[in-house]
């Protein structure tokens, strides 16, 4: 049999890294499931269930044998109820020929990518930011263009920041907010001038919305309206069921945009999954269409989960952390802590030997110096993370 590692692979698979936030929950799974005691702060998933009667939509759909392929964009009531929720919630103007449903927010945002990106077109991301939005750009032939935000700034996008990188070659303008894995958000002036510096090119405005529905104040509703109606077909939405509906396994998202655009996605998608799962279309219909009570004692339970963590970070001395605008992450400054020659990917793997405590390194995040720590845990779990870690670091500090 031919060695393994003399196999030819795509040179693709070469151009991109794996997720470091899968790699570091499936750790902190290993450990759990041998017995260990592992408070697990990498987690990018609500620690609440799905709700009940969203997983009843999903059993019914399974009990009325709805278990067949859809329409490859997705069924039109689902198409509807994502369009519906977004005037509901936000004002926008989308119906069901400007939605198509995907296999999560992540297929939405490749979607995307491949629909729009040609070789050489450039993506502009603002950082710290989720590796895999500039992984997909790679994947689909462009370069991601990384810009970063700071710290002090409170890692806002803003148009100031941003100006410099457009270019000619800029194609996508992708900003995530609340964003992974700082929670930063922007208010409506600084989402009006974003718009207003893409207007007059060529360039799609695209907002991924994963953590949008878990805002702890409302969303800048009034500028993504002036947004739409300034940049029309421009307008990009990538969203997903997961984090606000508690359904990352169920695999559902959305792309939206011009009829044009969803046509492309379509097109793609149906030589790569055809239709999303049908039961998980049932389940994200009632999860869109049902009372959404459930979202706000959610948000009130992340932000006291927030400010807790957040004040257990501020007792370790030089530590330095904002308190996020939304979602379920603190993006803590520990660099005071690193010595000589170290990264935060090695403090994170000391962090979860010594004191089974699992954090995502900054640099996953293209900003070492800082960890990524999920609150997406019970109160216990957070009081219980927060004594090791305090222990760690006072540790550290005294050898």
């Amino acid at each position: 049999m031919t060695e393994t590692s003399s196999l030819h692979l795509a040179s693709r698979v070469s151009q991109i890294s794996p997720s470091p936030t899968m790699a570091v929950m499936a750790e902190a799974m290993r450990l759990t499931a041998e017995g260990e005691d592992v408070v697990d702060f990498s987690a990018g998933q609500p620690d609440f269930p799905t709700p009940e009667h969203i997983k009843k939509a999903g059993e019914d759909a399974i009990a009325q044998n709805f278990t067949r392929y859809t329409p490859n964009p997705g069924t039109p009531e689902l198409r509807q109820a994502v369009a519906d929720r977004y005037r509901e919630d936000y004002g926008l103007a989308f119906d069901k020929a400007n939605v198509i449903i995907t296999s999560g927010g992540k297929h939405a945002l490749l979607g995307l990518m491949l629909a729009l990106v040609d070789a050489g077109d450039e993506v502009v991301i603002p950082t710290p930011y989720w590796m895999t939005f500039a992984e997909q750009v790679r994947l689909a032939g462009g370069k991601p263009v990384l810009v970063a935000t700071s710290e002090e700034d409170g890692f806002r996008m803003t148009a100031e920041v941003i100006a410099p990188a457009i270019t000619d070659r800029t194609r996508i303008l992708l900003l995530n907010f609340p964003a992974n894995p700082t929670g930063a958000v922007i208010g409506e002036d600084e989402v009006r001038a974003l718009g207003d510096l893409v207007a007059d090119r060529d360039i799609f405005f695209l907002w991924d919305d994963t953590y949008a529905r878990l805002m702890f104040e409302p969303a800048p509703a009034a500028a993504f309206q002036a947004v739409q109606k300034k940049l029309g077909g421009r307008f990009l939405i990538a969203g997903t069921a997961s984090k606000a509906y508690a359904m990352t396994g169920w695999r559902i998202g959305w792309a939206m945009g011009p009829e044009v655009v969803i046509k492309a996605c379509a097109s793609l998608q149906s030589h790569m999954t055809s239709n999303a799962s049908s039961i998980s279309q049932k389940a994200a219909l009632t999860a869109l269409t049902s009372d959404q009570g459930p979202l706000a004692e959610m948000i009130t339970e992340y932000a006291w989960r927030a400010k807790r963590l957040r004040d257990g970070f501020l007792e370790i001395p030089d530590v330095r952390v904002g308190m996020p605008g939304g979602g379920f992450y603190l993006f803590p400054n520990i660099s005071a802590h690193l010595r000589d020659g170290e990264t935060t990917t090695d403090l994170a793997s000391e962090l979860l030997s010594e004191e089974r405590v699992a954090v995502v390194p900054g640099l996953a995040f293209g900003h070492d110096g800082y960890l990524r720590t999920s609150f997406a845990c019970s109160r216990e779990r957070i009081e219980e993370g927060i004594g090791r870690m305090q222990r760690f670091f006072t540790a550290r500090s005294s050898s």
